[in-house]
């Protein structure tokens, strides 16, 4: 995207009104949109029914276009990338109490936050947005340690990973491994790169080279896109691209990744990213798990996640951002069912943080939706902004039923 553009359209954007805090918002709701168990094809056969869910409005933000979410048991995290912070809101109230702390130098661009546990949230910030083939990024891991005692939220900076000497298109997601370990996805040049429990930065799945005859199809970016249809909007990804690597998670040894621009859900074995093989050769590992549907041009699953609450869970769950919905894929056989799209609710869902299911539910997560189609910075086929305030953040349950 035209750097010119990109700071015209950040201005025009924080100018934006968002709807106010919603306080008291008790989540005994009525059903606002049910699974209805339209499930699609995963390449291997046609998709199963999906399972009973509930949608209800959990939140809504006074954000311009908000990114990134992370809930612990008393509050939730929700990143402003365009404002360079992060905001704390009450999981009780839905208001906001404080911001975490600015690091030193400030955040660029916080997008990406996770719960890594009781009290420990993380931060990717990608250090700026995506501008394929004309610069690239050098990204920061934050982790903060917090408590909430008395309504009073504090927290402070734990821990930096920064990753300067590495060359990188733009971090797109993070998956972690436990004992300060790390993955994190480039979605430009389709590599997957490890942080160690000390702090280094080594490659895992990396081109040979960054030329582009070395590029590898199943994790890079694809260099054009076609133009489709989001919620009734002329779409086009910035720079007219669609991004490769981004979704990713691990469960029992196993790692699952995720690329739009390959259209596919791949798995390999963690252990392989410590063999001797070059980084680059380590892509023959690779299985296909699940493709999207043949019917639809382009797909973006932007976040991936299993259910940390429940080991014995063999679903991915992921915000199918194209289609306005929230879908899940058995990492067994692929097959994918809707849990929830009512597009008001889904309006881009962007992320999503799982919390601790209630005794009748099977799986709860909260969903942020960020109308990225509605945006002159993430969609190149728009003219103007055309926001639908305020920006929302669903709670969608899975019944154990």
């Amino acid at each position: 995207m035209n750097p010119v553009k990109l700071l015209w359209c950040s201005v025009l954007v924080l100018a934006a009104c968002s709807g106010a805090p919603t306080e008291g918002v008790e989540e005994s709701v009525e059903p606002i949109s049910k699974g209805h168990g339209h499930g699609n094809g995963n390449g291997h056969g046609q998709g199963h029914h999906g399972p009973k869910t509930r949608s209800v409005e959990y939140a809504s933000l006074d954000v311009p276009i908000p990114a990134g979410i992370a809930a612990g048991k008393d509050v939730f995290f929700v990143g402003s990338p365009l404002e360079g912070r992060v905001v704390v809101l009450s999981r009780k109230t839905r208001a906001q109490l404080a911001e975490l702390p600015q690091p030193p130098g400030n955040f660029v661009l916080p997008l990406i936050l996770h719960s890594i546990g009781p009290s420990r949230v993380a931060v990717l910030d990608s250090g700026g947005l995506p501008a394929p083939g004309v610069s690239d990024v050098e990204p920061t891991l934050y982790e903060y340690e917090y408590r909430l005692r008395h309504g009073v939220f504090q927290a402070t900076l734990a821990r930096t990973v920064r990753f300067t000497g590495n060359r990188i298109g733009f971090a797109e997601e993070f998956a972690y491994l436990g004992s300060g370990r790390y993955l994190v996805t480039d979605a430009i040049y389709g590599s997957i790169w490890q942080v160690t429990s000390r702090g280094d930065v080594r490659p895992g799945i990396v081109p040979k080279s960054f030329e582009p005859e070395d590029r590898i199809p199943e994790l890079s970016n694809c260099p054009t896109m076609p133009q489709i249809e989001v919620g009734g909007l002329p779409f086009l990804f910035t720079g007219s691209t669609i991004p490769g690597a981004g979704g990713i998670d691990v469960r029992d040894g196993t790692v699952y990744v995720y690329s739009s621009c390959a259209a596919a859900l791949y798995a390999f074995p963690l252990s392989i990213l410590r063999d001797s093989r070059a980084p680059h050769r380590r892509v023959a590992s690779l299985r296909l798990v699940s493709k999207k549907p043949n019917d639809v041009p382009v797909e973006e699953l932007l976040e991936l996640q299993f259910n940390p609450f429940d080991p014995s869970d063999p679903y991915l769950y992921g915000t199918d951002a194209l289609r306005l919905r929230v879908i899940r894929i058995d990492s067994r056989t692929g097959a994918r069912q809707v849990l929830g799209d009512d597009p008001r609710l889904f309006n881009f869902p962007s992320s999503l943080a799982f919390i601790e299911p209630e005794k009748s539910e099977r799986a709860a997560m909260l969903v942020l939706s960020n109308q990225q189609h509605r945006t002159t910075i993430t969609n190149d086929a728009l003219g103007e902004e055309l926001f639908e305030p305020p920006f929302l953040v669903a709670k969608l349950a899975v019944s154990k039923r």
